[in-house]
């Protein structure tokens, strides 16, 4: 009853604000029109200016949406197809263009923190409470990250303090006896500036292995998470040094996996330590110079306890050392030029494993940048590993934007490579050790077009990538193999049109067809339609109201699959005055019985209520 009680108010809230602008036609919307440079490719180029897929995920998108973690930010986002194996909290990993899960880079304010172990990263505790800014960089970023970026870099940038001090708590319950409280401070005192946010997180959850198979037990969650960034100008601003660390600890219950049966109810738990350390450094040492030294460090704990198999202690650690150097050369010509020491290490401490990866590299890139009209980047990456053989990649970037009808073309070619992960080296009795890189070339061409005064924008790209030596687990040696081969290729295609009375629609559309090249075979877990729209709307400043409506089409998983589904929710915010905020959202509401990854539950029509409050 409360739920009904709680859509019956969004319904009527979004109703409201569909009549205010014919009262109120004054109503402007607030916009952010600062240009937005992009930390994942170095910040060598505005985000507008980029020749290859970009998409930045604003601070005020995170307001509006009001999704609690990073990874339903994620969902809505082209090129994604983002998988949870039930509950809040539970495993979530995330294909990009049609590459598997270790083959995206995650970075979190330019700390590394894939899985040393597994090669992914699981999104499923990092929360968007401190989160600035999300940069999506689609297609192999191999050149300036190296491996595992072969598909593309997510980049999380926590944000940083500015102006007088100020204050905010917030609090969000709803469905599944789920709970959020936050506290956040930031502020400026002349060159020193700071931003810290503590969360904690509760859920009771639903059972994880589907409800529909008869699985009854919730499996609850809970997480505290910290996040601290400083920073300090010097040299008469010339200079900054900051230090960034972010902390989590959280607990999912789970459930057990029969063979022969599937997900079912059980007591396992899995408990995870994380924390990133960074202290960046950048000196302008001459007026077209600039230096940037980056000393950062990943640090994971997973403890899984009471399982049918046993305990475990999974530990990965990846300590990295970055010099990037930015040169200026005249009014068009800029050159990038850095260098990277990296080691990796994991621990199963169940199967007596312990290992590192060494990794030395340097990469150079350069920009011609002219008059905001053409844009070339071309640029070069050789790494050197202790484990496989030396790799070099390459990539080519250009863009051409014709002034008179706002049109853009652009297009690039690369390649890139994915590191095997020390599970598959040297995990013992199923590991390799003479395992290869998997390889990619990729292309891509697209289009940006703009009418009516910006108020309508387009944007097409289509994306061919061929991936070589892809390792995969061989049944007849029962280790891992480079064996096959992989063809993803697709349309990525995004819309947005302002209308009159303060109206935003917004959609993108994502065809993939990725496909075993041998057996011409769906690849699992990759969809082949992918479509989200939302429809904003803003009422003196005051109201703002979002209707979202996601589908995705159907899913191979081995002998099995998901079927296709529509989810539609809805998010609304009120600014009471310049301290509080009333937020209000409402998820799956035509009560949607869907997987998306089979055997696994998914929530079903569910309510939140909250507050901000700032002081």
């Amino acid at each position: 009853m409360s739920i009904r009680l709680l859509m019956f108010v969004v319904c009527n809230l979004f109703l409201i604000s569909l009549n205010g602008p014919a009262l109120y036609a004054e109503t402007e919307k607030a916009e952010v029109m600062e240009p937005i440079t992009v930390n994942a490719a170095r910040d060598v180029l505005e985000l507008k200016k980029r020749p290859t897929s970009a998409t930045v995920i604003t601070r005020q998108d995170i307001e509006e949406k009001k999704y609690i973690n990073v990874e339903d930010m994620l969902r809505e986002e082209l090129g994604l197809d983002v998988l949870q194996n039930g509950t809040l909290g539970s495993s979530t990993t995330i294909f990009m263009r049609g590459g598997g899960s270790s083959s995206t880079l995650v970075l979190i304010d330019g700390v590394q923190v894939n899985s040393n172990t597994l090669g992914s990263y699981n999104f499923a505790h990092i929360q968007s409470d401190n989160v600035e800014r999300i940069e999506i960089l689609r297609g192999p970023q191999s050149t300036l990250w190296g491996g595992d970026a072969v598909g593309g870099v997510i980049n999380i940038v926590t944000r940083k303090g500015t102006g007088a001090p100020s204050h905010r708590f917030s609090f969000e319950g709803g469905s599944y006896a789920t709970f959020k409280e936050t506290f956040s401070t930031q502020g400026a005192f002349d060159e020193f500036d700071y931003a810290f946010t503590a969360s904690r997180t509760d859920a009771e959850g639903f059972s994880s292995a589907n409800e529909r198979n008869g699985n009854t037990e919730k499996d609850g969650y809970n997480n505290n998470s910290f996040s601290l960034r400083t920073g300090l100008d010097f040299a008469e601003k010339r200079g900054r040094a900051d230090f960034i660390g972010q902390y989590i600890d959280a607990r999912i219950d789970f459930d057990s996996f029969v063979f022969g049966v599937g997900q079912v109810d059980g007591p396992p738990y899995t408990s995870q330590d994380s924390y990133y350390l960074a202290a960046p450094v950048s000196y302008k040492v001459l007026p077209f110079w600039q230096i940037r030294l980056n000393p950062n460090f990943a640090y994971d704990q997973v403890k899984s306890r009471n399982q049918p198999s046993g305990d475990s202690t999974i530990i990965s650690r990846t300590s990295t050392l970055d010099l990037q150097n930015n040169f200026t050369l005249g009014d068009y010509y800029n050159v990038l030029v850095g260098g990277e020491y990296q080691v990796r290490a994991g621990e199963n401490i169940a199967n007596g494993m312990d290992r590192k990866l060494d990794n030395k590299s340097a990469y150079m890139q350069g920009i011609f940048d002219y008059e905001d009209t053409v844009v070339i980047t071309a640029g070069f990456r050789h790494d050197v590993n202790d484990s496989f053989d030396d790799v070099t990649t390459y990539k080519f970037e250009a863009a051409y934007r014709f002034k008179q009808t706002g049109t853009r073309i652009r297009g690039a070619y690369g390649t890139g490579f994915r590191a095997p992960t020390i599970n598959d080296l040297f995990f013992p009795g199923f590991s390799n050790p003479n395992l290869q890189p998997e390889e990619n070339t990729s292309w891509e061409v697209g289009i940006d077009q703009t009418f009516l005064d910006g108020n309508i924008t387009f944007s097409s790209v289509f994306f061919d990538a061929r991936f070589e030596n892809l390792i995969q687990f061989s049944l007849a040696t029962f280790r891992p193999e480079n064996v096959a081969r992989a063809t993803s290729r697709g349309l990525e295609n995004t819309l947005t049109v302002r209308l009159p009375w303060d109206f935003e629609v917004s959609a993108n559309y994502t065809w993939n067809q990725a496909f075993d090249t041998a057996t011409r075979t769906q690849l699992r877990r990759r969809a082949e339609h992918k479509f989200h729209v939302n429809i904003h709307h803003w009422w003196r400043n005051r109201l703002h109201s979002l209707i979202g409506v996601t589908h995705k089409s159907k899913t191979l998983d081995g002998a099995t699959g998901t079927d296709p589904y529509i989810v539609v929710r809805a998010a609304m915010d009120y600014t009471v005055n310049e301290r509080w905020k009333l937020t209000v959202r409402g998820e799956n509401l035509f009560d949607e019985n869907y997987e998306e990854i089979p055997g696994f539950g998914t929530a079903g029509i569910s309510g939140y209520a909250g507050f901000v409050y700032n002081f």
